[in-house]
């Protein structure tokens, strides 16, 4: 399964929230071009930090795009929801 699967199927999920919350950021700045602290990288745990480096090959190779889109609109739709109105 790639990358960008595996954090859609952890957002679904919803377990370890603080730990996936690195995972989106991530993703949410390699899709809009923003800044992302690196350093967070070393505080999830081993299982969340190896996705994140996948996601990192699987964006770098243009692999999986339409996950990735999935992902991203996935990602968006929850900021959307939660936020106040």
């Amino acid at each position: 399964m790639n990358a960008a699967k595996q954090i859609r199927k952890l957002v679904e999920d919803n377990k370890d929230p603080e730990q996936l919350a690195v995972l989106i950021a991530l993703a949410a700045a390699l899709e809009t071009g923003t800044a992302f602290d690196i350093r967070t990288l070393y505080d999830i745990d081993m299982k969340y930090f190896d996705t994140a480096i996948q996601l990192l090959q699987d964006w770098r190779f243009d692999h999986h795009i339409a996950a990735r889109s999935k992902l991203i609109e996935q990602i968006m739709q929850a900021a959307e929801s939660s936020a106040p109105e």
